[in-house]
This record gives C-alpha cells, sequence and structure tokens, in this order.
C-alpha cells in the first residue's frame, strides 16, 4: 500500500506537532512530502492514501491535485481541525494564511463544520460498529472539535416531489466518541467518511476533527496513524444487512441478506469476508439460532452480491435483534445490527388511547403535554420504510424515551407510487415496516402521529389531487392500506397532509393555485351559487363585473395565480374572485379531508386525525381555523416567523381543540462568506424559546423537526436541521428536549382543560388576508407585539368567519386590529357580542364589506354618516387629554384608508365609543395597527382594556417594562405554570406578583433563555425547568 504523507516543519499546523521520533518512526512505512512536493507527489498518481497533519491548513498549489487524487478513490486520514479551510499560499518568501473558506471542502461535500462544545464531555469511546479505534482512545484527549455539516446529494430520486431525497452517494459514522457524564453522546471528534457513489465513489475518508496533542506523539499515534492509513487505503467495502420484512406474523420465518460490494479504486487486492449472523430474541441474550456466509470482494469480484440466508425459526410475538460480525481477510472488521418483529397484537392493543381535551391531550385520564420529536431514521432519512433497520429504531427510539420525549412525528414524504404503484395494492414490505414502526413505539410508550402525504396528495392518473374522483379514491384505498392493519393499536393516530396546497401541486407554498380542470370547475361553480345565494347579480356587483363578462355562475373564472400584481394600473384588475377562491380551497380541504378521515372512521372510529400545517395562516393556505371543524386537533409549524413566534399559536388555537405546534425548528441562515450565522449554542436557544411559546400561547405541546439531520436531499438547509449532527452526536438542540421532557413530565399534574382563558380576543381579518390587499399579517403581528411585550397582556385569537365561538367562549375584549375589508355577517356578530356584553375595540375602516364594498349601514343609526379617504403621511388621535403622533409611512399613504365622520374632514381623531346592551363597542378610525409607532397602538388599548375591567395575569414589579421580555401564567384549578422567555441582549432580573394567591416570585432572566416554573393554588413552587441552572425565590407580598 501506497501512503503519502504532508508534513512540513515551517508549514502553519494546528495543534502538538509529531516529534522528530514519531517523524523517524513514520517515515518507516509512508513518504513524507513537503508543501513543495506535495502537489507534485500527488500528481504522479498511485497513492493509496494521503495523510494530511496540518489541519484548516493547505498549500493552495496543491488543492488540485489533492482533489484528484479523491477523486480516483483515494483515501484520507486528516488531522487537526475542519479540513482543507485554510488555503495557504507563499507571499514574499514565506507562509500566508488565508482567511477560513468554505469553497474547498464544499467541493468535498462538507457544506460547513459548526464548533462544538466539549465541556459537558467526560470519556471517548470507540465505535461499536467500526471499532478501529477501540484501545487507541487515550491518544485522543476531550479537545475542542467540529461537527461537519455534509452535502453530499446533488440530485433528487423523484423530481417532481418536493419531499423526495436524493442518492446516498456518501456515509458518515463516527469512529470515535465523546459522552458525557449521562452517557449522552456528544460529540464525534473522529469520524469517517465513506464514498459510495459519485465523484469520490470507492474513497474512505477518516477525520480527525480536533487537534493532536503530545499525548499522542509520545505514545502510539503514529501507529494508530498508521492502522488509519491502511484502514483508509483499502477503500469502501459497502455492507448491508436487510431482513425481507420487517415485521412477521406469528409463526413465520424470517429470512435475511447480507449485500456487499467492493467499491474501492485503490491499489489494495480482493479478499475474502466472512459472516457470522445471529439471531436474538429480545430479554433472552441467547440466540436462537446463528448461521454464516462467505464472499469475495474486491478486484476481481466487484459487482453486487447479495447472501441470502433462510432462518429457520418460527417466530413468536415479540421483537428479535439480529447481528452480524463481519471479518475480512486482512482484519477489518464491522458489526452490523439488525431487528425484526414478530407482530404482538396484544402490545399493539394495550393500554389507552390519547384523546383530545379542549386545549391538552389526555391518556387514562391523565394529561400529557406534548414533548414530540419527528423521526425517520438515522441512517438512510425518508428511505426508512423501503429500508427499514428495526435495531436502530429501537436505539433511537430508547434514547428519545429516556429525553422524556412522549409523541414521535412520522410518515410518507415521498415514494407514494414506489408504495402503491397500482392503485389498491400496496406493497407488502412497506407496509409490514409501518407495523414494525408502530410496534417498536409501542414497545418504548411513545405515541405514533403518521403522515400519509406531504404537500400535496398523490393524484394516481387523476388530473386534480384533491377533486378528481379517481384520485380521492385511490388515496382513500392508499389510506385504508395502512390504517385497517392497526383497528385497535392504541399508540397511532393520523395525520392526512403535510403543509397542503391547493389545488395545483407543482406549485405549492403560492396559495391557491387554480388547475382548471373539469372537476374544480364544476365545484367551483356548485359554490359560487351556494354562496351568493344563486343571485347572478349579486355576484356580479361583488366582483365589479358587467352581465357580459359575467353571464352565468358557470362563466366565473378562478382567478389566476400569475396576475396578482393588484399595485400595477398598467391594466385594470378584477379584485373580487380572490376573496372567494380562497374561501372555496378553505372548503374543498375540508371535502377532502372529510373523506379520507370518513375512511379512518370506519377503519377505526377512535384514533385522531389531523392535518399538519405551517404558518399558512398568512399565505392563504388551508387554516387552523378553517378546518379545525373536521379534524380533531390543530397545528402550526413555526419555521420562518422567529418575531412573531406567540402570534403563530395564538391563531392556530381554536377555542375547542388542542394547537400543537407539530414542527418547529430553526432554519439554516448563512454569513454573507457562506459560513453557519448561528452557533449551536444559538440555536438551542432559539428552538427552547419556541418550545416555551407554544405552551405558553395554550398549545399542547412542541415537536421539533427532526431528530437526525437528513443529509440526503439536494437542500443544504435540511443538513443542518436536527437535534443530532450527521455523525449522530446530539447537538444542544438535543437539551430541550431532555430539559422539556423532564419539566412537562414533572408538571403535567397541573395540567387541565379547566385552564382559565384570556379575556382578551384578537380577530384575524380573513376577508383583508384573502383578498387583494393583505393588511392583516402586520395588523395583527404589531397586535400581538403591543400587547405580549409592550403591556404583558395575554390575549386568544380568533378568526373573522368562527366569532360564534365566542358566543360559547365570551372574551371582555374583542379587538379587530386594521380590517379595512369585513364580512358583513361577521360584522353583525361583533355587535350580538358587544350586546351580550364585551368590548369590542374597532380600529380603521368601518364601513367597508369583505368585498370592497361599502357597507354605510353599519352602527348608522349610532355613529351617522361617514365618509371614506386616504390616511395621511402623519395623523393624530385624541386619546384621554393626550395626543398621539400616528405615522404611516413607506406607501402607506397610497394603501391605506380611512372613514372619518361628517362634519370632520380635518383636524384630530378621536376613538368614539357606542354603547351597546350590556357591553360597548369602541370605534377608532385610524388603522394604528398599521402605523410606525407603538405608543398610539398601546393607548387605545389600555382604554379597552380598563373600561371592560380586565384582570392582570401578574403584576410586573421589576422587568416588566424591558423590551423583548416576555412573561405570563398559565392559570389551572390546582395551581399554575409560569413562562417567562428572553429576546432581550442583556441578562436581567424579573419580579412579579401573582394576585390570585398573593405569592411573589424574583428570578434572573439569561439572555436568550426561558425561565419556566409551577406553584399551587397557595404559591408554594412544585416544579422548575432547569433545576440546575434556575433558583427562584418566592416571598409573600401582601
Amino acid at each position: 500500500m501506497r501512503t503519502l504523507l504532508f508534513y512540513d516543519e515551517q508549514f502553519p499546523y494546528a495543534g502538538e506537532r509529531p516529534t522528530a521520533d514519531a517523524l523517524e518512526r513514520m517515515k518507516e512505512w509512508t513518504e513524507v512530502a513537503s508543501a513543495e512536493t506535495l502537489a507534485g507527489r500527488l500528481s504522479e498518481g498511485g497513492w493509496d492514501t494521503l495523510i494530511h497533519l496540518h489541519g484548516p491548513y493547505f498549500p493552495k498549489a496543491a488543492w488540485e491535485a489533492i482533489e484528484s487524487h479523491l477523486k480516483d478513490g483515494g483515501g484520507l486520514v486528516h488531522a487537526g481541525g475542519v479540513p482543507f479551510r485554510r488555503p495557504v499560499r507563499e507571499l514574499n518568501g514565506s507562509w500566508h494564511a488565508e482567511r477560513e473558506q468554505l469553497a474547498y471542502h464544499q467541493r468535498m461535500d462538507i457544506h460547513d463544520a459548526l464548533a462544538v462544545d466539549v465541556s459537558r464531555v467526560r470519556k471517548l469511546k470507540a465505535s461499536a460498529e467500526f471499532p478501529i479505534l477501540q484501545g487507541r482512545e487515550e491518544l485522543f484527549g476531550i479537545e475542542p472539535t467540529w461537527g461537519l455539516t455534509l452535502h453530499p446529494t446533488k440530485a433528487s430520486d423523484i423530481p417532481a416531489e418536493m419531499g423526495a431525497c436524493g442518492p446516498m452517494d456518501a456515509v458518515i459514522s463516527p469512529l470515535l466518541i465523546g459522552e458525557d457524564g449521562d452517557q449522552r453522546e456528544r460529540c464525534a471528534p473522529v469520524v469517517m467518511l465513506e464514498q459510495h457513489k459519485g465523484d469520490y465513489a470507492g474513497g474512505r475518508w477518516i477525520l480527525i476533527n480536533q487537534q493532536l496533542q503530545a499525548i499522542f506523539w509520545e505514545s502510539e499515534g503514529a501507529a494508530a496513524l498508521r492502522e488509519l492509513a491502511e484502514y483508509a487505503g483499502r477503500g469502501v467495502t459497502e455492507l448491508w444487512l436487510k431482513p425481507n420484512y420487517a415485521a412477521y406474523e406469528p409463526g413465520e420465518s424470517p429470512q435475511v441478506t447480507i449485500q456487499l460490494q467492493a467499491l474501492s479504486r485503490t491499489s489494495v487486492p480482493a479478499q475474502a469476508w466472512q459472516f457470522e449472523v445471529r439471531l436474538i430474541k429480545d430479554g433472552s441474550g441467547k440466540p436462537v439460532w446463528s448461521g454464516q456466509a462467505r464472499s469475495e470482494a474486491g478486484a476481481l469480484q466487484r459487482d453486487l452480491q447479495q447472501l441470502r440466508l433462510s432462518i429457520p425459526v418460527r417466530l413468536e410475538p415479540g421483537l428479535y435483534r439480529i447481528t452480524c460480525e463481519a471479518v475480512s481477510e486482512s482484519g477489518e472488521r464491522r458489526n452490523l445490527t439488525q431487528a425484526v418483529w414478530g407482530v404482538d397484537r396484544s402490545l399493539l392493543q394495550a393500554g389507552d388511547r390519547l384523546e383530545c381535551g379542549r386545549d391538552y391531550f389526555r391518556r387514562g385520564g391523565r394529561t400529557v403535554p406534548i414533548v414530540g420529536m419527528t423521526y425517520m431514521t438515522s441512517d438512510v432519512a425518508r428511505k426508512f420504510l423501503h429500508l427499514p433497520n428495526v435495531q436502530r429504531w429501537d436505539a433511537d427510539m430508547a434514547e428519545m424515551k429516556r429525553a422524556g420525549i412522549n409523541l414521535i412525528r412520522t410518515g410518507i414524504w415521498t415514494g407514494y407510487r414506489m408504495i402503491m404503484f397500482a392503485d389498491g395494492h400496496a406493497a407488502e414490505d412497506v407496509m409490514r415496516a409501518i407495523d414494525a414502526f408502530i410496534l417498536t413505539a409501542k414497545r418504548h410508550e411513545l405515541e405514533v402521529t403518521f403522515t400519509f402525504f406531504s404537500f400535496a396528495p398523490e393524484a394516481w392518473e387523476g388530473v386534480n389531487p384533491y377533486l378528481d374522483p379517481r384520485s380521492v379514491e385511490a388515496q382513500k384505498r392508499f389510506v385504508a392500506s395502512i390504517v385497517t392493519r392497526h383497528q385497535g393499536t392504541t399508540n397511532v393516530h393520523w395525520d392526512l397532509i403535510n403543509e397542503p396546497s391547493l389545488f395545483d401541486p407543482k406549485r405549492i407554498f403560492e396559495g391557491p393555485v387554480t388547475i382548471g380542470d373539469r372537476f374544480e370547475r364544476k365545484a367551483w361553480t356548485e359554490w359560487l351559487w351556494q354562496r351568493h345565494g344563486s343571485d347572478i347579480a349579486l355576484l356580479q356587483e361583488r366582483w365589479n363585473m358587467t352581465p357580459g363578462e359575467l353571464p352565468s355562475f358557470e362563466a366565473a373564472m378562478a382567478p389566476s395565480p400569475d396576475d396578482k400584481l393588484f399595485n400595477s394600473v398598467l391594466q385594470p384588475k378584477k379584485w373580487g374572485p380572490w376573496l372567494d377562491f380562497t374561501l372555496f380551497t378553505m372548503d374543498m380541504h375540508n371535502r377532502w379531508a372529510s373523506e379520507l378521515i370518513g375512511t379512518i372512521r370506519r377503519c377505526d372510529p377512535n384514533q385522531l386525525v389531523t392535518v399538519g400545517q405551517d404558518e399558512g395562516i398568512c399565505s392563504q393556505r388551508p387554516s387552523p381555523s378553517f378546518y379545525g371543524p373536521v379534524v380533531d386537533y390543530t397545528t402550526v409549524h413555526s419555521w420562518w416567523q422567529n418575531d412573531h413566534l406567540a402570534w403563530d399559536g395564538i391563531f392556530t388555537k381554536t377555542p375547542d381543540k388542542p394547537n400543537l405546534v407539530q414542527e418547529t425548528g430553526i432554519m439554516h441562515v448563512q454569513r454573507p462568506d457562506g459560513i453557519a450565522k448561528r452557533t449551536e449554542e444559538e440555536l438551542r436557544n432559539m428552538l427552547e424559546r419556541k418550545y416555551a411559546y407554544a405552551f405558553s400561547t395554550g398549545g399542547a405541546g412542541a415537536v421539533q423537526w427532526i431528530w437526525n439531520i437528513n443529509y440526503f436531499m439536494d437542500n443544504a438547509n435540511e443538513s443542518n436541521i436536527g437535534a443530532l449532527r450527521a455523525d449522530g452526536t446530539q447537538k444542544p438542540e438535543a437539551d430541550v428536549s431532555y430539559d422539556f421532557g423532564r419539566f412537562m413530565n414533572e408538571a403535567a399534574g397541573i395540567f387541565d382543560d379547566n385552564r382559565q382563558l384570556e379575556e382578551i380576543a384578537v380577530v384575524f381579518p380573513y376577508s383583508n388576508d384573502f383578498s387583494s390587499r393583505k393588511l392583516a399579517y402586520e395588523a395583527t403581528t404589531r397586535a400581538m407585539r403591543t400587547l405580549t411585550f409592550g403591556m404583558n397582556v395575554h390575549p386568544r385569537g380568533i378568526g373573522e368567519y368562527q366569532l360564534a365561538d365566542l358566543k360559547r367562549h365570551p372574551a371582555k375584549v374583542i379587538i379587530v386590529p386594521s380590517a379595512h375589508n369585513f364580512d358583513d355577517a361577521a360584522f353583525e356578530e361583533l355587535l350580538e357580542l358587544a350586546r351580550a356584553g364585551s368590548t369590542v375595540l374597532w380600529s380603521g375602516p368601518l364601513r367597508t364589506d369583505a368585498y370592497w364594498g361599502t357597507a354605510q349601514e353599519r352602527l348608522q343609526s349610532e355613529l351617522g354618516e361617514t365618509f371614506h379617504a386616504n390616511v395621511l403621511r402623519e395623523e393624530t388621535l385624541q386619546l384621554a387629554g393626550d395626543r398621539y403622533a400616528v405615522s404611516f409611512g413607506e406607501r402607506k399613504i397610497g394603501t391605506l384608508a380611512v372613514d372619518r365622520p361628517a362634519g370632520q374632514p380635518d383636524g384630530e381623531l378621536a376613538p368614539i365609543t357606542v354603547p351597546l346592551g350590556s357591553g360597548r363597542f369602541i370605534w377608532c378610525p385610524l388603522p394604528v395597527e398599521l402605523n410606525e409607532r407603538w405608543e398610539p397602538i398601546q393607548a387605545l388599548y389600555s382604554e379597552a382594556i380598563q373600561a371592560a375591567a380586565v384582570s392582570p395575569e401578574l403584576e410586573w414589579l421589576k422587568g416588566g417594562g424591558l423590551p423583548g421580555i416576555y412573561g405570563r401564567k398559565l392559570a389551572f384549578e390546582r395551581g399554575s405554570l409560569y413562562i417567562f422567555i428572553s429576546e432581550y441582549g442583556v441578562t436581567t432580573d424579573i419580579e412579579v406578583r401573582d394576585p390570585d394567591s398573593g405569592a411573589a416570585y424574583r428570578f434572573p432572566l439569561e439572555r436568550e433563555r426561558t425561565v419556566m416554573f409551577t406553584a399551587d393554588s397557595q404559591g408554594q413552587v412544585q416544579t422548575v425547568y432547569r433545576p440546575e441552572e434556575v433558583r427562584i425565590v418566592r416571598h409573600q407580598q401582601v
């Protein structure tokens, strides 16, 4: 084997340099190249392994030769930090190290590297699967290291599907793992990248991502490098251990396949592999069967080989583990593991089901605050149902259970036709993989939310995935193929679709997009006829069309998704259809969902069903306010709205059903130079805040996306998102699951469905958001930020078209923020609520209906005549004897309006209070939430809150006036949950008093972090989040 070592005494180096003795010993088995000779020697070719000791530093002039060596399948052993991060060139007779750059290692599909905090690591252990470093652990100290972000997949295996993965060109495995005192795997300072396909196919790279210290060179470091170099130089032999099914009916016998292929392109000769396979019934410790197999691999046998072993054992219900010890002639050793299930229906049907209350989930009469995790698998990502590894699932789920996670969200994001290629005929191997997954979760007492479709349902030759009966009936057969296998299973429920968009599957996330097929046109015509009372003249009026343009309901065309530039006046626009078409898609989504839910209910009427939606509330896609009635609970995926995380939860919580933050995580962002903008600790802090906001808004819990990073997509964003790094070790983000898992388990007894509801409700003006001039997002986010951060007041949300729910759950104050256009029937409901005792606060134009037409009849007798006008750049609001500047900057004087009372064409405007029944209607003519200043919004809200005698949740004694400090109390019958979140740049002392118990609490709130605790009804502290780091001081105040 030919090995080339790059080492140069004059060249920049990271860590302790090799001793002279170690260098001499290495020269016995390798050639040493200097910075000047490296490029030339490598370019000659024929090297099996390159050893690079200089950490991030490398000769820039040698890069092409290095890359060529790797593309030829050559091996690599790299030590000292992030590989190939800092090119070095000769400048004025000395070596000049350039700045950190990603370009070079990105050519190797290493997208980036993030520094890893090793302060909690207590010991290093060698990999059990690849035990090359067993006995060598002491050579490596606990040193700062790096986690690699990989992006080896540069294509999609199903380009038409957004959720598709791609070729698994490279696989990373930890060779040395750092564990903390709780046996959590915190880092992997030595990793191996095996190149299966692509430009570097056959290459094996061993990366020591920390600096080598004196102990390495003074002991057996040189010998260890030789072993690693020989190991890398052998190249990749791809090995798989695969059962033909992941689950078997009792009495069936399994079969396993050992799959191998020599991919190495180095000079290593052919070698034989010996395999020792064992089947072990879980809990017994003894094999119930063992077998052997042998095969050649290498230069003389490069084709894929499959060794099939039939196991003459009739499986009983339960878990069976499969081990395979693989040993090559050269001494290379690998331990492969698998597992299969003997289907245990008594296990699946044991225990209580998850049920829904008003706000929270329950099981067996006990509230279950959800601390969840999205999980597919940590080895093949979204291909987990096609390449199942039950042993890996079992190990991962055991760790999740230890963390306190109690729900897994999983499902099918891609490859629907691979599961049911012919309509009605599902692939049995995938069905059994699903069975095994649910069994494994049940073994660890984990609830499973299984998702059937993602972004758009598969159409199965239909023309419209939501409306074509061919498509819908095929989808029902697809769903039934899975659900019928789990009648009576108590730890599974169903998610119809992840983040749906209607209708065109080629244009997801764009809001309502017509396909224009015959099924859509028929449904659209019928829907319009029903909504407009069969009155075509009324539709013509609302849509601003002549009888010639719109002679019948059949002639009504859906709006074009490419005709949305309503600020343009180059051509006349028809604005009216957008509201109707968006409402139509909401109803059609519900019709579609009801069809699939009917299939599920006929299989098992007691299993829950939901729809997983992202922040579609502001993108005119199916919203919980509309789909809530047809599902058992609602969801939100809090990804992008990091400045509005309370808003996210408030407007997706419906009055009578739980709302789960079903996906949350942090999208990857980069500095202008491409390096990750956020550290791993900052990512943890953001995730922690997202979990805290989820519970603070009355949500049922939070589910992180995802347990393991998925680097098998042509998507660098996915390569960064997850609780575990690509190497399988836990990022600081994983702490959130452990910390919330422990706290929520301890605090669960305080939760109940008699949580005191917020006394203030804020209306989301959907007519505006579904129109061609969307102001609702800005208005509602400003309202929420003002209330929750500026005033320490916490509202609930309600939709414009769902106001009837407030009759069952009255609010003292109902705020309609700068709606502009508003539905007539909804306005009448507001008046009824006011007459019943609520204070309705309305800001902005009052007399504009849902279609932007005039509605002069609104409160005509109470307010008299008004006239529609434009806002000016600077307006003034008179309130309680004070004057507040109201400023409409940027382009808002061209988009916003005001209804002025007749006789007031000029001058200051003031709120007008209209008594109605036992309540009142307060109208502020100015759309204050859309102005630049906080003061008028806060003053207006304070007046309404005082008028309605709203009770404060907490009295703030210290810290309540600071920007970015969020804090509230959720009150229950047996006590309260207190949640405080910092978006403030300074650690600060907080002190609050609970007016119900009289207890006061004092604690420091660290910048970016969260403090939570519970107290009983007398104010005694019961549980504390992160008790090792947070101390709550309680004292009594009169």
